[in-house]
């Protein structure tokens, strides 16, 4: 990996990182500070978490790689919206009206 590589990974992990701490459910979870994907999806199905910090993991893993197929399950975003107090809601709305991917 060439030192550019690595660096857009940080800035990757850094931002993935602000948007996991957007979700409060997610402020205490395992695998998002440092980022850690995998230690992240393993907290989910863990059982410690509630449904509301499930869907705030499934749609952070989401964003990290839409395209990997978490054990965890899709993130469903009617299910998050029916289960997100304001503040969740708040921190996903922020994403979609400025999308980004890592």
């Amino acid at each position: 990996m060439t030192v550019l590589e690595c660096t857009q990974q940080e800035r990757g992990e850094a931002k993935i990182t602000k948007l996991a701490l957007s979700f409060p459910a997610l402020s205490g979870a395992d695998g998002v500070r440092p980022w850690d994907a995998e230690r992240l999806e393993a907290w989910l199905r863990s059982g410690a978490p509630g449904h509301g910090a499930r869907c705030a993991g499934r749609f952070v893993l989401s964003v990290w790689n839409p395209y990997h197929e978490w054990r965890t399950g899709r993130f469903d975003v009617h299910e998050a919206l029916g289960c997100w107090d304001t503040r969740h809601s708040a921190a996903f709305i922020a994403w979609i009206s400025n999308p980004w991917w890592p």
